[in-house]
C-alpha cells in the first residue's frame, strides 16, 4: 500500500507540531480515501461495517486534528495527485490502516505532552484516542 507507507514515512519524519498535525490529518484522509476505495467491494457485511466504523473514527481524528491551533493553514508538504488505489486484499488494507492507526495515535499521543497550548494538547489527545479507534476496530479489539 504506497499510499499508505508514504504517509506513515511523512508521520515518522515530522519534526515539531506544526509538521506532525499537517502529516497527521494527511494520514487520516488516506485512511479514508484507502477504507472508501474498498468497503463497497468486501463481500463480508461484518468487513464492511467494520471499514464503515473505522472510516467515522478517522474522520472524527481528522477533524479533531484540524481544530489544534498549531496546524499549519496550509499543507507543508503538497500531497502529490494518485491514480486509482491499487488492489490488495482485504487483509492487507485492514493490517495497513490498523498499522498507519497505531503509528498515528503513537505519535499524536507524544505531541501531546510537548504541546504548549492546551487547545493543541486536546486537538492531539483526542486525534490520538479517534487513532486508537481506527486500530483497534481492524485489529478486531473492542475499543
Amino acid at each position: 500500500m504506497k499510499l499508505l507507507t508514504a504517509a506513515g514515512d511523512r508521520l515518522r519524519r515530522a519534526d515539531g507540531l506544526p509538521a506532525v498535525l499537517d502529516a497527521a490529518c494527511d494520514a487520516f484522509e488516506d485512511i479514508l480515501a484507502i477504507i472508501g476505495a474498498y468497503e463497497d467491494t468486501t463481500t463480508s457485511i461484518a468487513t464492511a461495517i467494520v471499514f464503515l466504523q473505522a472510516a467515522t473514527q478517522a474522520a472524527n481524528g481528522r477533524d479533531a486534528a484540524l481544530f489544534a491551533p498549531s496546524l499549519p493553514p496550509r499543507s507543508l508538504c503538497p500531497r502529490p495527485a494518485t491514480g486509482p488505489p491499487e488492489r490488495e486484499t482485504t487483509d492487507d488494507i485492514t493490517t495497513a490502516v490498523a498499522g498507519l492507526g497505531r503509528l498515528l495515535a503513537s505519535r499524536l499521543a507524544a505531541t501531546a505532552t510537548t504541546a504548549a497550548a492546551a487547545a493543541d494538547r486536546a486537538a492531539c489527545r483526542d486525534a490520538a484516542r479517534y487513532a486508537r479507534r481506527v486500530s483497534d476496530l481492524l485489529a478486531g479489539e473492542d475499543p
